[in-house]
């Protein structure tokens, strides 16, 4: 019982962090239908602090690291160009709770990857998602880093900033799920999604709203996240209920084989 209340007192504040706004009252349905579930986890049943050991902390401000990182962001931010901020706005509204317009699936096999085509692969991708949020709350309040543009260096993010600490970056760690996840389900498209988490942890630089390093520890927490969940035989028995719809998906809507197959060329 204690394990669960830590889960879900967790849980909780990590969506306040997420949405700027007090615990229980600014909750969605959805957020609290997610919740819900996570009564008694399915996945990912490591305690958190296992996990967390595994992460490295930030560069301190002052190192070579730490300076890179602050170089790195005026380098792109000088650079960037209007479409490559269009897809950084994209990425940032996606909190990874559905699929929708944009998410990954739709980057590799066009806009028939939707929930209503894959019901049960959307709402594993959502438990994963939620069950990872834990640990990543976790993480951000132990190193509570400050976001690049609250420093005074000439940061200027081109998207709304989430008001939760920089490190690590959570929508690298999702991305990094879902990337394993889907290519643990297909593994014939892995390099695909692969590339598509790439995609999203370079546009949450590209963005000014993390530092390079950020990104790096999200896709470190994220591959552990998983790595670990995979250990659960419900995790295993989820990663083949998703090959399987996704496989009858690709049968009835060659359309997205054909796109995804493109891609790999």
């Amino acid at each position: 019982m204690k394990k669960l209340l830590t889960i879900t007192l967790f849980l909780i504040s990590g969506l306040a962090v997420a949405f700027g706004a007090p615990p229980i009252h600014h909750l969605t349905t959805e957020h609290e239908d997610i919740l819900a579930k996570l009564t008694t986890p399915r996945f990912l049943t490591t305690n958190h602090e296992v996990i967390l050991a595994k992460i490295p902390p930030p560069p301190a401000n002052d190192s070579p690291a730490g300076m890179a990182d602050v170089e790195t962001l005026l380098q792109v931010q000088k650079d960037r160009t209007p479409e490559q901020v269009a897809r950084a706005v994209r990425i940032n509204a996606h909190a990874f709770l559905s699929i929708e317009e944009g998410c990954m699936g739709q980057v590799v096999f066009g806009s028939a990857f939707t929930e209503e085509n894959l019901p049960r692969t959307a709402a594993i991708l959502r438990q994963a998602t939620a069950e990872r949020r834990v640990v990543m709350i976790a993480s951000k309040n132990q190193w509570n880093r400050v976001r690049p543009h609250k420093r005074g260096l000439g940061v200027e993010p081109c998207v709304d900033v989430p008001r939760s600490a920089s490190y690590p970056s959570g929508h690298s760690s999702c991305g990094v799920l879902w990337a394993m996840f889907l290519g643990e389900a297909l593994p014939e498209y892995k390099t695909l999604f692969d590339d598509a988490a790439r995609e999203i942890m370079w546009s949450r630089v590209l963005a000014g709203a993390h530092y390079p390093s950020d990104t790096q520890a999200g896709r470190l927490l994220g591959q552990i996240i998983v790595e670990e969940m995979l250990k659960n035989q419900s995790t295993q028995n989820a990663v083949k209920e998703m090959r399987a719809e996704l496989l009858e998906f690709l049968e009835k809507h060659p359309e997205a084989r054909a796109r995804a197959e493109g891609l790999k060329d």
